[in-house]
């Protein structure tokens, strides 16, 4: 019995370990999407919140943005996502900070970091600068979605930029042709299901030659 267990452990662990490499491949994270809200989060004060748009020859413009209502967000499932959940974490996280919603900031001081963010891709592209007073000083979080950048396949960017320097704080792919429901979730029950299979098929085919090396 205790081996059996200890089978069973193991084999949980190696398809756990092979689903999250699996997804990390596919998606750029291993177990959930990365967000920057915990940092919006732990901030002191919200500064400004500014969303833009970037059209794909580079022109960045200021777009406004309807009201935040939190019983709107769609929020974010543990091991998925959908288009809207990484801006529903932010947005939540925004909302426990004192400070204006209201109050954006000139593009024209948000055009170098934008880039830097967004500057990879040349398609359309959308987000959010989110400035913030934390512990260490003035921070901003620059939050950039790409449209299509292949075939069916998106891109989504955190950066956050603080007095210590700039640091990337989220960035995956997600595909909307069908294919997004490759998340670990997914990958490991499958995994899970083959490998009991082979188990199975393999302890019938030992005791079957078990069965046909006895004496008659």
């Amino acid at each position: 019995m205790r081996n059996k267990v200890l089978v069973l452990l193991g084999l949980v662990l190696v398809c756990g370990i092979t689903a999250s490499v699996l997804c990390h491949n596919l998606w750029g994270y291993y177990i959930t999407p990365p967000s920057g809200a915990s940092v919006i989060a732990s901030s002191r004060r919200l500064e400004a919140l500014t969303r833009f748009r970037v059209d794909p020859g580079g022109k960045v413009e200021r777009v406004s943005g309807r009201p935040i209502i939190p019983s709107e967000f769609v929020g974010c499932t543990l091991f998925d996502f959908d288009s809207r959940c990484m801006n529903d974490r932010l947005m939540a996280a925004v909302l426990t900070l004192p400070g204006d919603t209201a109050r954006a900031e000139p593009l024209e001081s948000l055009r170098h970091q934008i880039e830097r963010t967004c500057g990879e891709w040349s398609t359309a592209r959308w987000g959010v600068a989110i400035s913030v007073q934390d512990a260490a000083g003035p921070a901003r979080l620059i939050s950039c979605t790409a449209g299509e950048v292949t075939n069916d396949r998106y891109a989504h960017r955190e950066v956050l930029f603080s007095e210590s320097g700039e640091r990337e704080v989220a960035f995956f792919w997600y595909e909307v042709s069908g294919l997004e429901f490759l998340t670990v979730t997914f990958l490991f029950i499958t995994l899970m299901f083959v490998s009991c299979g082979l188990l199975a098929c393999g302890w019938g085919a030992w005791k079957l030659r078990k069965l046909l090396a006895e004496p008659t």
